[in-house]
């Protein structure tokens, strides 16, 4: 049995690094690195959790036939309705950043934290 054990140990270890270099949980792209997008999908926003830098721009992407936006709650920045099709936004200044789409209260909120 302690053999097995030295055998699973370096397995484990090489999936945490490997899981490491993939990223974080949060799902979005890492502040500085990549492009920068929220889908919108079945009434839901992917990723809920955003990171991102001052001046970054922001591709939001509507899956849905419907009308959507993503709006910060503090009124930052607004893509306005839009149906099935794409609308961008610049972050403009840091801060952690909580949106909600205006035309339906009952989906779940996201945030944007965004780095100076």
């Amino acid at each position: 049995m302690p053999r097995r054990r030295l055998l699973i140990l370096p397995s484990l270890v090489a999936l945490c690094l490997l899981a490491g270099a993939c990223g974080g949980s949060e799902g979005g792209a890492a502040a500085g690195g990549g492009p920068k997008v929220i889908t919108i999908d079945n009434f839901s926003f992917v990723p809920d959790t955003l990171q991102a830098r001052v001046g970054d721009t922001i591709t939001v992407e509507n899956k849905d036939p419907a009308e959507h936006t993503v709006t910060a709650t503090d009124k930052s920045f607004d893509t306005g309705r839009f149906a099935a099709g794409t609308k961008t936004f610049t972050v403009t200044r840091a801060g952690r950043f909580e949106f909600v789409c205006d035309v339906h209260p009952f989906m779940t909120h996201g945030f944007i934290q965004v780095a100076g």
